[in-house]
């Protein structure tokens, strides 16, 4: 995942509503970015290949995306 989506994840997570699934919440922080649809496709399909690769859901692999990135910085 490039730095813009990794960013994009760990803001969507941050301002996350409860019980709001994380595609929705991806959908709204890239809605207030200004980026446009093609790009929510893109970090979504990215979260999927890496929730595929570690076997678990979309919202999981977004919190060890956000954890793991965010201790590296």
């Amino acid at each position: 995942m490039d730095p813009e989506a990794i960013s994009i994840v760990q803001e969507a997570l941050r301002t996350r509503l409860r019980d709001e699934t994380v595609e929705r919440s991806i959908g709204r922080t890239v809605r207030r970015r200004g980026l446009d649809f093609s790009r929510y496709i893109q970090v979504m399909s990215d979260l999927r290949d890496l929730a595929k690769e570690r076997k678990v859901t979309p919202g999981e692999a977004a919190e060890a995306l956000a954890k793991d990135k965010g201790q590296g910085d």
